[in-house]
């Protein structure tokens, strides 16, 4: 009886495991085809609006053989684009495919448009060459296209409900391909959730505001796992190896993403994206923060994720120097960025405590930029030490500009960004995100203002992500703001595009 007992839990014990560690494999295996599935839906994205707003800025304004030549152009040096309209009135008047209807139609109302003006229709019904089918369109001013999804199907997870949404913020969202009703919107960026019966991942992109998500069964799982069957024929082993292989896993992943860490900069995994930063009294776009991204073979890494890790290895400054460079290679061919553009660039305190940026050859190509460079510092006692303070001196002195980041929070007081003599104050997101419904930063922000102009500072307020939040702000003194609300970071070609735009 004890035998038989002891049997019966090492094999429970041993199940548990297996189930454990199936389910582990599986949330990483689903996360690398979200991370596939989510790029595949930036192609189509990018491509799709590329093309649009190109046949959009050439003004045609009536159908001819002219324009659908044009337009036969365009779709023929696309892969994702399987058709093209013209339309006016709401009205499609010609298409790549048809030619110039003999019988215009009468286009559907929207389903939902994006903060950039381009209109959805998920699921159309249309009649190409193929047949009638149901297909996304997205469109904007005289224009629209069929996607080609095709592609996204074929990365659809095996065995799994998945869903790509629109998402305009972090409480609405919009259902654009998939099965509906998949999302969760489990956080901002991306989640996972394990139940009793399922297991759930989604992932947002920082390049388009869609999120993608996915949802597999347990029975599915254990389906998938060829190696069940053996594992359940060596219960025997399960107690002596059950562990030490749970135990491997786990230490192997921790390793695994420092190691991604380090070798990302040897392997070009580093790169920048540019969030834009609005004067809110004429709309237009006078700067950008450069922000990091790390994107390898086996996905992406958030700046939470690396930025603690390359500054505990001593890897800070020849980080700084890498995205310092990339920026300058991505910005300076964009003849629509003007020259004296703000460029906000973020800087490790133990940079400047360590005096680095003094006679570094790419502080000399940065001040030797058309651009109006400042460094965003978030105060700390790393600052404090003479040679910190000789670094902000110099940096001063070469015509740069200084920034105090998150202002309000950690250790930033209103004694060390008076003595650091900084140009920019940059009120922190958590002030802004519950304005709206008269949260602390409703108070705090106008003495926050009134603050940086007896210091004779300019305010930027972070993280403003709706147009009611930019109207609060704007009327409590704040004259600059960067957010969800004018645009995601996004890489220099889009961001040239909005500059443009907005001028």
């Amino acid at each position: 009886m004890i035998v038989v007992i002891s049997g019966l839990c090492a094999f429970c014990v041993y199940a548990m495991i297996t189930l454990f560690v199936a389910i582990q494999g599986a949330l990483v295996s689903q996360s690398v085809e979200l991370d596939a599935l989510m790029s595949e839906a930036e192609k189509i994205a990018l491509e799709s609006r590329s093309v649009i707003d190109r046949l959009n800025a050439q003004g045609f304004d009536q159908c001819n053989d002219t324009l659908l030549a044009v337009m036969r152009r365009e779709l023929f040096h696309t892969y994702r684009v399987r058709d093209i309209g013209f339309l006016r009135d709401n009205t499609v008047l010609c298409t790549t495919g048809q030619g110039i209807l003999k019988t215009p139609i009468k286009q559907d109302s929207w389903d939902f448009i994006s903060d950039d003006g381009f209109s959805y229709w998920p699921a159309a019904r249309l009649a190409l060459f193929d047949g009638e089918i149901v297909a996304p369109i997205v469109g904007k001013g005289l224009f629209n296209v069929v996607l080609d999804t095709r592609w996204l199907e074929q990365l659809a997870i095996a065995n799994s409900r998945w869903e790509l949404v629109y998402r305009n913020s972090l409480s609405q969202t919009q259902h654009a391909f998939g099965d509906p009703g998949v999302f969760r919107s489990l956080s901002k960026q991306s989640g996972q959730d394990i139940t009793l019966t399922s297991i759930y991942s989604e992932t947002c992109s920082d390049i388009i505001p869609y999120c993608a998500s996915a949802e597999i069964k347990h029975t599915d799982v254990l389906r998938r796992s060829q190696s069940l069957a053996v594992f359940l024929a060596v219960t025997g082993l399960v107690l002596g190896s059950g562990s030490g292989l749970v135990s491997w896993l786990v230490l192997k992943r921790r390793l695994s993403t420092t190691q991604r860490i380090i070798r990302g900069m040897r392997h070009d995994a580093y790169f920048p994206l540019y969030q834009p930063i609005v004067d809110l009294k004429s709309g237009s776009i006078i700067g950008c923060e450069v922000l990091a991204r790390f994107r390898d073979t086996y996905g992406a890494l958030y700046p939470d994720e690396f930025i603690p890790v390359l500054a505990n290895i001593g890897k800070g400054w020849q980080f700084t120097q890498l995205i310092m460079q990339k920026t300058l290679d991505d910005l300076n061919t964009r003849a629509g960025l003007l020259d004296g553009f703000k460029v906000n660039i973020n800087l490790f305190p133990s940079d400047i405590a360590q005096s680095r940026m003094k006679d570094a050859d790419i502080s000399l190509a940065l001040a030797a930029s058309r651009f109006n460079i400042a460094f965003e510092i978030t105060e700390d006692e790393h600052l404090d030490t003479a040679t910190a303070k000789d670094c902000i001196q110099w940096i001063k002195a070469n015509g740069f500009e200084l920034a105090v980041d998150d202002f309000g929070t950690g250790y930033s007081n209103l004694a060390k960004v008076r003595d650091l003599g900084c140009n920019t104050l940059k009120i922190d997101r958590s002030f802004v995100f519950d304005i709206d419904t008269g949260g602390l930063g409703a108070a705090l922000v106008p003495l926050m203002v009134s603050i940086a102009k007896e210091l004779g500072m300019e305010v930027v307020a972070e993280g403003v992500e709706t147009s009611i939040q930019a109207t609060i702000v704007s009327n409590m003194g704040v004259r600059f703001a960067q957010g969800w609300a004018f645009g995601r970071p996004m890489p220099a070609s889009r961001l040239e595009e909005l500059v443009r735009q907005t001028s």
